[in-house]
C-alpha cells in the first residue's frame, strides 16, 4: 500500500515537471525572441541564457532518469525483500523440520537402548536357565545312580 501512494507520488510530481518543462522552453522562446528581434548588443547575454537554458534542460534530463532509476531499485528493493521474507519463513520451516528430526533420532535412540538392556536381561536370563538346567541334570543323574544300586 506503502508503495503503491509512493509511485502516484512520483508520478504527480513527475506530470508536474514535465508541464513546468514545458511552460519553461516556452518562456525561454519568448525571452528568446525578444532578445534576438532587439539590439545585437545583447548578444552575449542571449548566449549566456542559451546556455543557462541548455544546462536546465540537461538537469531536468538528468534528473528524470535519476527517478526512474530509483523507481527501478525501489521495485528491486520490493521484489528482494519477499524473496529475504521467503528465506526467513524456509529458515523457520527447516529449523522446526530439523528440531522434529532430532526428537525422532532421540527416541530412536532410547527404542534401541531399551531393546538392548531387553536384550542383556534375556541373555542373563538364558544363562541362569543354563546353569539350572545344568544343576538340575546333576542332580537327575545323581538320584538315577542311587536308584541303580
Amino acid at each position: 500500500m506503502v508503495h503503491l501512494k509512493l509511485w502516484k507520488m512520483n508520478f504527480k510530481y513527475i506530470h508536474l515537471i514535465n508541464h513546468l518543462k514545458i511552460y519553461v522552453v516556452s518562456f525561454f522562446q519568448a525571452v528568446l525572441n525578444e532578445i534576438i528581434g532587439g539590439d545585437r548588443s545583447l548578444d552575449k547575454f542571449r548566449n549566456e541564457y542559451e546556455k543557462l537554458h541548455k544546462a536546465l534542460l540537461k538537469s531536468h534530463d538528468s534528473e528524470k532518469r535519476l527517478m526512474q532509476k530509483c523507481r527501478e531499485l525501489n521495485a528491486e528493493l520490493v521484489t528482494n525483500s519477499a524473496k529475504v521474507q521467503s528465506a526467513m519463513k524456509l529458515s523457520e520451516e527447516d529449523k522446526s523440520a530439523i528440531a522434529s528430526l532430532r526428537k525422532e533420532i532421540e527416541k530412536a535412540w532410547k527404542m534401541v537402548d531399551a531393546a538392548h538392556e531387553k536384550e542383556q536381561r534375556a541373555k542373563e536370563t538364558i544363562q541362569s536357565l543354563r546353569i539350572e538346567i545344568n544343576n538340575l541334570s546333576k542332580l537327575i543323574e545323581q538320584g538315577a545312580g542311587r536308584k541303580k544300586k
